[in-house]
């Protein structure tokens, strides 16, 4: 028995070399097979990263649907994806004021932080900040004022008319020569009366926001002619 186990011992001696490389063979393939899944694992990473930039933007709302906007920049116009996730803010009064993507309006200034898709040419919103309309100054007498809309005409020297919005937070002041400058209000500005206007560009280039207006009085004596309302005649 004893000669038997020696004798088979003997046998498999010269066997173990191979034994041996094709173990080692074995654990490099399993090396190189993990190695390649990194590289592949890395590859698509890169992919992906290349594909979905972080990008900003600065541009006015041109079009805005239920899920998508369009930004016009100085270079060209930007389709953004408004996601259920994204964030939307603006300084009103002062103060960051949280919105939604319902808030979002065409001719809106707007900043936009997101992740651009090279593929699919889109900016996914993340972030999108509503900038406050530039401060614009004018200076005119006044050709109307509206009670009921709470606005005044404004007729600039240069011959253009303005609507001035009052809101609840315009500041008026009179200017008298006896007294210097007081508090004045909306009731108190008639037609004549050349005002000074400082406030936010509307939508519309012959509007403005007042934010404070300082009221000179009627410095030429005499009231501007009123303006005729057109006359609607009876359907026959």
């Amino acid at each position: 028995m004893k000669k038997i186990i020696l004798i088979s011992f003997i046998f498999f001696i010269p066997l173990l070399p191979g034994l041996s490389v094709l173990a080692a063979d074995a654990t490099q393939a399993a090396n190189q097979k993990q190695i390649n899944d990194l590289k592949d694992r890395l590859a698509t990473k890169v992919a992906e990263l290349r594909q979905l930039q972080r990008k900003a933007i600065f541009g006015t709302v041109k079009a805005v649907s239920a899920s998508t906007a369009t930004i016009e920049t100085k270079t060209k116009d930007v389709k953004i994806e408004l996601t259920d996730d994204i964030k939307i803010a603006q300084i009103i009064k002062g103060t960051r004021t949280k919105l939604t993507a319902d808030n979002l309006d065409k001719g809106d200034q707007v900043a936009v932080f997101g992740e651009f898709d090279a593929t699919l040419d889109l900016l996914k919103a993340k972030v999108i900040f509503i900038q406050a309309a530039p401060t614009q100054r004018i200076a005119g007498m006044v050709t109307d004022t509206s009670k009921a809309d709470f606005t005044l005409t404004v007729k600039t020297p240069e011959g253009k008319n303005y609507i001035v919005d009052i809101e609840t937070v315009t500041k008026i002041a009179v200017w008298t020569a006896d007294k210097g400058i007081t508090k004045g209000g909306f009731s108190k500005v008639t037609v004549g009366d050349t005002i000074h206007v400082i406030g936010m560009a509307a939508k519309t280039d012959d509007r403005i926001s007042a934010s404070r207006i300082l009221d000179l009085g009627n410095l030429t004596g005499t009231a501007p002619a009123a303006t005729a309302s057109p006359t609607v005649k009876p359907t026959p």
